[in-house]
């Protein structure tokens, strides 16, 4: 099975603090993958390299066959479409319930029907064992 993510020899610094050097990662299509690691080690700059929110200084790095960092601000909401991430503050509204916190995006970035919601949603909790 081909890899959905792969990262090859990828730099990336804030001015003059280098964060990631020389980073190579593969993350197969089809799996859940946890980026772990200590407070400042990279795990939030990895996932943001990914979703084409920052730049690497040299390296390649790829999404389902896309070069990130050369798309088009069209092509990558296209491909951002496609990925989820979650980090870690944030991820979930408290005052909703999981079902809701998962539709939410459905309901504010589609035009699909209630019914179409509730059946992805139910989906991809089933997928994660909830």
């Amino acid at each position: 099975m081909p890899n959905i993510v792969e990262i090859r020899d990828l730099h990336f610094g804030y001015g003059d603090r280098p964060i990631l050097s020389g980073l190579r990662m593969d993350f197969p299509r089809g799996k859940v993958i946890a980026v772990m690691g200590g407070s400042g080690s990279g795990k939030t700059t990895i996932l943001r390299l990914i979703g084409g929110q920052l730049r690497p200084q040299s390296g390649t790095l790829t999404v389902d066959g896309e070069n990130v960092p050369s798309l088009a601000t069209r092509d990558l909401y296209r491909l951002r479409r496609k990925m989820g991430m979650l980090f870690q503050n944030g991820a979930l509204f408290t005052d909703m319930t999981v079902f809701d916190n998962v539709a939410f995006p459905l309901h504010e970035h589609t035009d699909l029907p209630e019914e179409l919601i509730r059946d992805l949603v139910l989906l991809k909790l089933n997928a994660v064992g909830l």
